[in-house]
């Protein structure tokens, strides 16, 4: 009953804030991530714990709460954009992007084998569908489904609205690998923390993290390029995109050795954008254990 109530308070939500002009519907988000930021205190935690963790040599205690505060109101304006999708097009959200590395893009997207995007919960991940769509482009997304099934089904609805086909983790792999064979781009998110039994350790921020290594193994076995993609907000509602090069991926025989090295550079990859832009990083998550983990000196 709970889960229903919680579906339709959160539908009911999109409705009106797809009433509201952009603008005053991300001043709402801000508001709320500063409260959320308030009351939140167990999120708010995490927040600094990870960030203590990333930057605790680097950064003052007073500047680490700031990154931590200003990450909740992004997250407020995040959620506002998320449920204001239905009302936006890849043509129109493109006029407020600007783009480094379309060379980039456009060296893989006609290749023969695919392309398998590296996405991260960094800036505003919901709106790389309007940006393939932009782009020219649909794009096969993994994604984990939410334990209530009204708001899962909602969720996978809106994000449909951008232009993204959404596959189940649990029923990707010969999805994929079709995929790909039919020269389409599927992007995997690699930054949330895997379990031990099926992720990789590899050093993020000088500490050690579980973390999936299903983009490297399917750059090894399948030979599409990995093209790194990253979306920040510059201010309100404009936003910068920075397609990387192509990321090379080793393959010296040694299969368990090269998954490792090759999640660690795709890991790494993630890192250095994180370094630059903080605030626009999801540190409300658990990245890394609590236990048996290791720092670099």
């Amino acid at each position: 009953m709970f889960a229903y109530l919680q579906y339709l308070f959160i539908r009911g939500a999109g409705f009106l804030i797809r009433l509201l002009p952009e603008e005053m519907a991300l001043w709402l988000g801000r508001q709320l991530g500063r409260i959320a930021y308030l009351l939140d205190w167990e999120h708010r935690k995490v927040a600094i714990e990870n960030l203590r963790i990333a930057f605790a040599r680097e950064k003052s205690e007073q500047e680490i709460h700031a990154i931590a505060k200003k990450t909740f109101q992004n997250l407020g304006m995040m959620a506002m954009e998320f449920l204001r999708l239905p009302k936006m097009t890849g043509e129109k959200f493109m006029k407020d992007v600007e783009i480094e590395g379309v060379e980039n893009f456009e060296k893989v997207r006609n290749n023969e084998k695919g392309v398998l995007f590296l996405l991260s919960h960094f800036g505003n991940w919901e709106l790389m569908g309007l940006l393939t769509q932009g782009l020219g482009s649909r794009v096969m997304v993994i994604a984990k489904p939410i334990k209530n099934k009204w708001v899962d089904r909602m969720i996978t609805e809106l994000r449909g609205t951008s232009g993204i086909e959404l596959v189940t983790s649990a029923k990707a792999g010969r999805k994929i690998i079709r995929a790909l064979s039919e020269k389409r781009m599927v992007g995997i998110l690699v930054d949330q923390r895997a379990k031990r039994s099926e992720g990789v350790m590899v050093d993020f921020f000088g500490k050690m993290a579980p973390t999936t290594p299903a983009l490297a193994v399917l750059g090894m076995r399948t030979g599409a390029p990995v093209l790194p993609l990253f979306l920040f907000r510059k201010e309100k509602a404009k936003y910068r995109l920075v397609i990387k090069d192509p990321l090379e991926l080793v393959d010296t025989g040694d299969v368990k050795k090269d998954v490792a090295t090759n999640t660690e550079r795709i890991t790494h990859s993630l890192e250095m954008m994180v370094r630059q832009y903080p605030d626009q990083y999801f540190w409300v998550h658990r990245r890394w254990e609590r236990k048996r983990s290791g720092r670099r000196h």
